[in-house]
């Protein structure tokens, strides 16, 4: 008889199990820059890596797709995890972001918004989205912890 073996289970209250299995996810990479191309959709995936050198700020906008809005997919006590991969230059960086369109005021870890992006490598961003209010927009429906880090 054949082994078979249980590598992924659906608890009773709706959480995954993973029994030694890889667990991996694409990455959404886009052949230019972050500034050139702000429509973030999570139906693409929750990586996004942008191959071409930045060359001016810009803020991302943070949506499921063009027809699907975060806010319209989240309840309250819902979060998700967005990682924006870039291509460094000082010139280039993100301070704000928004969910939806809406502008949200975001929680930098460190204290402080980027005044500039990293001199070569990679700049990370990851903002941890939390919804606090369901049917709410903005700050009064979601809280956003940034953080942006250089990798050389």
């Amino acid at each position: 008889g054949t082994a078979h073996a249980n590598r992924l289970k659906i608890t009773s209250t709706g959480g995954f199990q993973f029994s030694n299995g890889l667990f991996d996810e694409k990455v959404n990479i886009t052949a230019g820059k972050l500034s050139g191309n702000t429509d973030i959709d999570l139906a693409n995936g929750m990586v996004h890596y942008f191959t071409t050198q930045e060359t001016t700020t810009s803020t991302p906008d943070i949506r499921v797709s063009s027809s699907t809005a975060l806010n319209d997919v989240m309840d309250a006590g819902d979060v998700v995890t967005v990682t924006l991969v870039t291509t460094a230059a000082a010139g280039g960086y993100s301070a704000n972001v928004t969910i939806d369109g809406n502008a949200v005021t975001e929680e930098w870890v460190g204290g402080d918004a980027p005044s500039e992006g990293g001199s070569d490598g990679l700049d990370i961003y990851v903002y941890t989205i939390i919804c606090i209010h369901a049917s709410n927009t903005g700050d009064s429906g979601f809280k956003v912890i940034a953080n942006k880090v250089n990798a050389t």
